[in-house]
């Protein structure tokens, strides 16, 4: 797990929270930044609110340490 993670989880936290697309697309850009190269997503030019979900989603899993099933 990355040392900023937490605070990468606040700004995607925040990002969710913005209404207006433009706000979400830039705030979604500023995040993907903060990454690693290796962990960043290809975002595409034109994008929905749902798109910016499911890619806040995909960044959340990518930080978030494995969770194992115990049985």
């Amino acid at each position: 797990m990355l040392k900023n993670s937490k605070q990468i989880m606040i700004l995607i936290n925040s990002c969710r929270e913005e209404k207006d697309i433009g706000k979400r697309y830039r705030f979604l850009e500023y995040i993907n930044n903060l990454l690693p190269t290796e962990l960043r997503i290809a975002i595409p030019s034109i994008i929905t609110h749902d798109c910016v979900d499911v890619i806040l989603s995909s960044i959340e899993e990518r930080l978030s340490p494995p969770i194992y099933e115990l049985m």
